[in-house]
């Protein structure tokens, strides 16, 4: 009888096999953390994108659940920057950095920025400056544009 019970025991055990989770080799990866460095190499990135006038790679910059002064989604976002590059023949920008936090998923950045823009068909060029704020995240691996807050001195 106990020979029985235990090959009925055996089968049983053959027709639900282990989880696939106890299978699965553990994942030594741990998700980086957002350096200072990492963040600097974005400004940098963003500075160049920002001067070659080139709008889909300076987008890419930016999640598209962006907002920009609490109040513009990515749209309008895309929007602004089409119409300011389309109208410019150049831009000069500046950024000096004064804060970088940096968290698990994320960072936040404050400074000052001055942009200076030759319009094309002027001869005139405008300047543009004052405090900004950055909050980056990072999505699919990069560092991201979630929100950025800026004022302008007159």
């Amino acid at each position: 009888m106990r020979t029985i019970i235990f090959v009925i025991f055996l089968f049983l055990i053959s027709l639900f096999p282990l989880s696939a989770k106890a299978q699965a080799p553990v994942s030594s990866e741990i998700p980086q953390a957002v350096t200072e460095e990492e963040v600097k190499q974005f400004f940098n990135e963003y500075t160049a994108r920002y001067m070659r006038l080139d709008l889909d790679p300076f987008m890419d910059l930016f999640s598209k659940e962006a907002v920009e002064n609490r109040a513009l989604p990515y749209a309008d976002i895309l929007n602004s920057y089409q119409d300011f590059f389309v109208s410019s023949k150049s831009i000069i920008y500046k950024l000096e950095i004064q804060s970088i936090q940096t968290y698990e998923k994320s960072a936040f950045v404050s400074g000052r920025y001055e942009l200076i823009q030759s319009p094309k068909g002027s001869k005139t060029k405008r300047v543009f400056q004052g405090d900004i704020q950055w909050e980056l995240i990072r999505e699919n691996g990069s560092l991201k544009i979630k929100e950025i807050n800026y004022g302008r001195n007159r």
